[in-house]
């Protein structure tokens, strides 16, 4: 009779582990899905153009971003620091030479510097991506 209930006991275990696993699986695939379009809408922010002078002398930039958040808090948090997030931008760019925003090296640094900087601002969530959506240089 001890034979069997510890038997059984061992399979109730491996069973319970089992389902445990696979579970623990789904949970972290779902996790792991990419945004659908309406996702990404509701946690984007996108900031209006901003004008800023170069670091290199006579020449300036345009540029507008698409923020995309972690979370609703986060997002409420940027919307909220609006001017700061403007004087980020501007910071940013002011910083950069003409050079340093040519070709899609530079747009994707501009990007980075970008995410990096306003992550320092949110406290709430985490930026996940900086996107460059209008950009001109002069």
């Amino acid at each position: 009779m001890k034979k069997v209930l510890i038997v059984l006991l061992i399979a109730s275990l491996v069973g319970a582990g089992g389902a445990f696993y696979f579970i623990q699986k789904e949970a972290k695939a779902d996790t792991d899905a990419p945004l659908s379009a309406e996702e990404i809408a509701a946690l984007s922010v996108s900031t209006e153009e901003i004008t800023t002078n170069l670091a290199t002398p006579s020449s300036y930039a345009v540029v507008q971003f698409n923020i995309l958040l972690g979370d609703k808090k986060a997002k409420e948090e940027v919307e909220m620091r609006h001017p700061e997030v403007r004087a980020a931008a501007i910071a940013t760019v002011a910083g950069m030479e003409k050079e340093d925003l040519v070709g899609a090296e530079g747009i994707s640094s501009l990007e980075a510097q970008m995410t990096e900087r306003l992550q320092e601002l949110v406290s709430e969530g985490t930026v996940e991506r900086v996107l460059v959506t209008e950009f001109k240089v002069q």
